[in-house]
């Protein structure tokens, strides 16, 4: 069955050839030609579905030929008579390998011109200045301009700003030189938008060796180059946290050695009785940093342990209604002696009109001391640190610290919350804190759907808010809700 756009042989008007043929060539003297007759036979094979129907025309022509040789009246010379019949099957067979070749060179052009047709890549033809003579639909696909907006264009229309001049003019330079152009650059769709694409340009030469038309194949990667992009963030995410990781295992062995140090030295002193018996002062003295270190230790497991649950997911919230003005209270009284030892001011500006807080009463209260602890160990003597707690406009509940201690560059932000983040690598060693401080309150805010935003300016001091969503803040006890249902 023939397909839609093919040629079909006529074969009415095939016979009909062949009869007239077959009654002229039979009038006509035998040293007449009468045979060439027969090509208009084979020329029907130019509306043939195959090739090969023009291989049976030819055929056809020929015994034709041969029939009415046979059947003609007597007469003319011999030679003549065959030499014409020769000739006649000679232009017979040339017509009919000219057009089997032509139709060949048809078919491979209609295959050729499908692939290109349904090709995944945009394919662009140009003369040699550049003025586009063909596109292939995957161009309009990739640039959003129609075939009929493209050709007659040049391919200044895809153009952007984002590709250097110079990569434009080594491509023109190349490809006119006649060599092969490949790179890849930043194109502007008809919409505006930018996207990537891999380009190759070569020439193509005439019969004489001149580069008659430049060809594109044009491929949007786009894609690829965003998973490029991705792929790189993740490297250097994960080269990063080996590196934190690394600095902050250095630190922490720093961190444990110094009270276990200060724990080994002391008791083996009191242990020794290297000062005199029991009952000797010192050895008092001695067992209060031997507490003080073992409290410390505590701390940086208990640190440890908190990350540790965070960051498997496995951390659980109590969370019930909290009077924020009695937990602030109670935080201010464990940090007296640190803030009084440090000669630091704590001021509070405390809305007495809060409503409660739905929280983890725990969770809440480590993030509070830790900032309050931060703000006290980085402010100089005399310096004063700030409490404040108030409902923002949007119903937020709000909760800051605000010192005016060493601060913090912007650049070292990230560093500041990094879970691996080393407080060494940001404030000086006469500090003591293994870094966990500031990424674990983070996460412990972020449990309850608030957010911890620090403000900082290094050598000005810092500014450290907790906001809690407004469906924290509870002006109606939950419990009371509760036991009414």
């Amino acid at each position: 069955m023939a397909q839609k756009n093919e040629k079909i042989l006529p074969p009415g008007l095939a016979v009909g050839i062949a009869a007239m043929g077959l009654v002229f060539d039979l009038n006509m003297p035998l040293g007449v030609a009468g045979g060439i007759p027969y090509v208009a036979l084979v020329m029907l094979g130019l509306w043939a579905s195959r090739r090969e129907q023009v291989l049976y025309l030819a055929i056809f022509a020929t015994i034709l030929t041969f029939v009415g040789y046979y059947l003609s009246p007597p007469g003319g010379v011999a030679w003549v008579v065959f030499t014409n019949r020769m000739l006649a099957l000679f232009a017979i067979w040339a017509t009919a390998m000219v057009i089997y070749n032509y139709a060949k060179l048809m078919d491979n052009q209609r295959k050729m011109a499908s692939a290109v047709e349904q090709s995944s890549v945009g394919i662009i033809i140009t003369d040699t200045n550049g003025v586009i003579e063909y596109a292939n639909p995957k161009v309009s696909h990739i640039s959003g301009y129609s075939q009929a907006e493209v050709v007659g264009q040049g391919p200044r229309i895809f153009k952007s700003d984002l590709t250097a001049d110079e990569t434009y003019e080594n491509l023109w330079e190349t490809v006119l030189a006649g060599d092969e152009w490949q790179g890849e650059l930043i194109n502007k769709n008809k919409d505006g938008d930018y996207y990537w694409e891999e380009l190759q340009v070569f020439p193509i030469r005439g019969r004489t060796g001149r580069v008659k038309n430049f060809v594109a194949i044009m491929e949007d990667i786009s894609e690829r180059k965003k998973n490029e992009e991705k792929l790189i963030a993740a490297i250097q995410v994960a080269e990063n946290a080996n590196e934190a990781k690394s600095s902050f295992l250095a630190n922490m062995s720093h961190e444990f050695r110094t009270p276990l140090n200060a724990i080994l030295g002391f008791s083996e002193t009191i242990k020794m009785q290297i000062l005199g018996p029991m009952g000797n002062d010192k050895y008092t003295q001695y067992i209060d940093h031997i507490h003080g270190s073992a409290v410390h230790l505590g701390k940086l497991v208990e640190e440890i342990l908190d990350l540790s649950k965070i960051e498997a997911g496995i951390q659980e919230i109590d969370e019930k209604e909290i009077i924020v003005t009695e937990l602030l209270q109670s935080c201010l009284a464990l940090v007296n002696e640190q803030s009084r030892s440090a000669k630091i001011r704590i001021n509070t500006h405390v809305d007495p009109a809060l409503p409660l807080l739905f929280a983890d009463e725990r969770m809440i209260k480590q993030v509070i001391l830790n900032l309050l602890s931060n703000a006290i160990k980085f402010s100089k003597k005399g310096n004063e640190v700030i409490l404040k707690s108030f409902l923002s406009e949007g119903g937020q509940l709000m909760i800051e610290v605000s010192d005016t201690g060493i601060g913090i560059s912007r650049d070292d932000y990230e560093k500041v919350f990094a879970i691996f983040g080393q407080a060494e690598n940001i404030f000086t060693r006469s500090h003591d804190g293994a870094g966990l401080g500031l990424p674990i309150s983070r996460r412990l805010v972020e449990l309850h759907s608030g957010t911890l935003e620090l403000e900082s300016e290094f050598g000005e001091g810092t500014t450290v808010t907790l906001a809690f969503p407004p469906d924290r803040a509870v002006t109606t006890s939950r419990e009371g809700l509760q036991s009414e249902g």
